[in-house]
Parts: C-alpha cells; sequence; structure tokens
C-alpha cells in the first residue's frame, strides 16, 4: 500500500476524533489495544437522551481498524463512519473470503451486543429449506393479505420471495421444517454463540432451545426469540459467498493476518438461488435505496421492532466486502441506505484511488 494514501486516509479519520467517556470502561480499554482511531456514540439513556425524551443519534460513532491498517483499511473505515453518519447504529465491515474484518463502527451495537435480526433471518430458514430438500429456487407458494404488503405478494418463488422479503412463503418453509431442523441451522451458521473475533466483550446472541410449534412461523419471518450481532450476520453471509466456511473473524492488517476456520458447513448444505434474490432485493425489492448503477450491490434487509438491518456485499458477481448495517431505530431499507453509500464511496464511479487500494 502507498505510505501516502494511507497519511491521507488516516488524516480524515483523525480529523474528526472527538474524546468520549465510555460506559464499559474495563471492557473497552480492552478493545483500545486495536483501535488507533476512536470517535464518539450516543447511548440509549445519554443525557441527551433523557432530556429530550427521544431516541439520542450518535454524535460520532467509534471506529474499530487494525492495529496496522492498510490504505484499504482506512478507507473502509472513513466510507463506514461517514455512510453511517449520525444515526445510532452500527457497521461492520469484512472480507467474505478470509474472515479479515477492515473496519467495526460502533462496537457497543455491532459486536456488544445482540438484537433480533429480523427478516435477515430468512437466510438460515432459506439454506434450510433448500438443503433439507423441502424447497428448491423453483419452488412458489401463493402470497396473499397478511403479508407485510397487505396485498400479497401473489405466487412467488424463492428469488422473489427474498427479493421482497416475504413473509409467508418463509414462515410455511419454517412450519415444515419444524423448530429442531431451523435450530440445527441457525447453529451450523454460527448464530448463538460468539464467533471468535479477536475483540473482548463479544455478544453470544441467542438461540432458543425450545420454541412453540405455533410460533415456528414467525420465528422464521421475524425471528423473534432470536438475537444476532452484526459480525455474527458477517460470518453468515460470508459461507454463502465463500463454499460455506464458517470464518473466525479477525481485525488485523493485512501483513499479519492468518485466516482462520471455525468449521465448514456439511457438503449437503445448498444455497442455490439466494444470490439472484439477493441481487433483486437491491434491483427490486426491499434494498433498493442501496441501488447504484456503478456498483452491483446485493444483500438481505430486515425490519422489526424498530430495528433495521442489512446484511450485503458487493460487488454481487465477485463479492469482495461484506457490510452488515445495524440501526437501532430505523429500517432494512434505511439501513440498505447507509451500505449504499458505504459501497458508493469505495467502489463508485468517482472512487478509482479508492477501490485501486483494494487489497
Amino acid at each position: 500500500m502507498e505510505e501516502g494514501a494511507r497519511k491521507s486516509a488516516r488524516s480524515v479519520l483523525v480529523s474528526a476524533l472527538v474524546r468520549v467517556r465510555l460506559s464499559r470502561p474495563s471492557t473497552l480499554l480492552a478493545l483500545a489495544l486495536v483501535v488507533p482511531l476512536g470517535l464518539a456514540t450516543a447511548v440509549p439513556g445519554s443525557a441527551a437522551t433523557r432530556r429530550s425524551g427521544k431516541p439520542a443519534r450518535a454524535a460520532l460513532p467509534q471506529v474499530i481498524l487494525p492495529a496496522s491498517a492498510s490504505a484499504w483499511d482506512l478507507a473502509v473505515g472513513e466510507a463506514a463512519r461517514s455512510g453511517l453518519g449520525r444515526a445510532l447504529g452500527a457497521v461492520v465491515a469484512m472480507d467474505p473470503r478470509t474472515g479479515r474484518v477492515h473496519a467495526v463502527v460502533n462496537p457497543a451495537l455491532g459486536l456488544q451486543r445482540a438484537f433480533q435480526p429480523c427478516s435477515v433471518f430468512k437466510i438460515v430458514v432459506g439454506i434450510a429449506g433448500l438443503s433439507e430438500g423441502l424447497i428448491t429456487p423453483d419452488t412458489t407458494y401463493r402470497c396473499h393479505k397478511g403479508c407485510w404488503s397487505w396485498a400479497g405478494h401473489g405466487t412467488i418463488d424463492l428469488r422473489r420471495a427474498l427479493a421482497v422479503s416475504c413473509n409467508p412463503y418463509f414462515e410455511r418453509v419454517g412450519e415444515q421444517l419444524g423448530y429442531e431442523t431451523v435450530q440445527r441451522y441457525a447453529h451450523l451458521l454460527g448464530l448463538g454463540e460468539p464467533s471468535g473475533i479477536n475483540l473482548t466483550g463479544e455478544a453470544a446472541g441467542v438461540v432458543p432451545a425450545f420454541v412453540r410449534p405455533q410460533a415456528v412461523g414467525h420465528l422464521s419471518s421475524h425471528a423473534r426469540g432470536i438475537s444476532t450481532s452484526a459480525v455474527q450476520l458477517a460470518v453468515l453471509v460470508s459461507a454463502t459467498l465463500n463454499g460455506g466456511v464458517i470464518l473466525k473473524p479477525q481485525v488485523s492488517g493485512p501483513e499479519d493476518f492468518v485466516p482462520a476456520e471455525r468449521w465448514r458447513l456439511p457438503e449437503t448444505t445448498r444455497f442455490d438461488g439466494l444470490a439472484a434474490g439477493f441481487a433483486g432485493a437491491v434491483n427490486e425489492g426491499s434494498a433498493s435505496a442501496a441501488f447504484d448503477p456503478d456498483v452491483a450491490v446485493a444483500g438481505k434487509t430486515g425490519t422489526c421492532a424498530q430495528l433495521g438491518w442489512f446484511a450485503s456485499y458487493a460487488p454481487a458477481e465477485n463479492p469482495e466486502l461484506v457490510v452488515v448495517v445495524f440501526l437501532r431505530h430505523g429500517s432494512g431499507h434505511g439501513a440498505s441506505a447507509v451500505a449504499g453509500r458505504i459501497f458508493r464511496q469505495l467502489l463508485g464511479g468517482g472512487a478509482g484511488s479508492t477501490a485501486a487500494g483494494m487489497p
């Protein structure tokens, strides 16, 4: 990496630095060993929240970068920080092929806490249905009144169901699979336990031991009762892109990085049709705010309980960067807009010098 580019990118981040008092000093002191650049974050229950009675908007989110950050790491960190802006949320950016984490924006929300993943969990249900032979990419179900779109989506296949985030489609798949099967695939894909990232204070998340049969459908479409971190979802999405490898995410510079696998999914695991659905979400569906003619982005949105998610990657045809956006008070559509800004800054038509620094 060119030293000039590295210094330039670092100066942009340094100019945004502010000093903050952290609410969990012992934990975040350990994190500071790999945080050369720290930015402030507003948290629920802050003085601003108490005064206004409304959720606080983040002042400037904290950014974790590798201690020996490359020019590309610095560029990703700045794009993620500026893309999130003052929204209360988090961003995790990772290489889906190796597990090298380029940046974590606001680890208090992206790493140290787990939240309901909403419709992003439909990825797990889709993989389970495909792998168990229950569905194929061409399997159709009838979506009528009762979906988030009250008019329904009509008769749709897996690609379209992912693109528009159809609830009845995945509710029916989950009910036919049964919770034990859905639970097994959730664990196979790394949920319900720490990812093993080399940062302290990681939340394990929750995959319930038992769910009443009548609740399986809603869990399959909205992930009620399940909680995950943004880091865990980055690992999950990466597994759909790298041939089924559950990676150990690591915040590390390129020179001293050694990829680590936690496990490989069984050879019977199927991802057929997922990529087309993820691309459809951006091109015609729930993630249209991430669309850009110069950058082919793909991913899955999630919206529930005032939470917004977008687990995404680009370029869609040859993924090199996974970006998971979480919004504490937002929607999947809003999260896709954040990801769109990030990818546009890094890979868009005007990002020639930045994109050239990619590993």
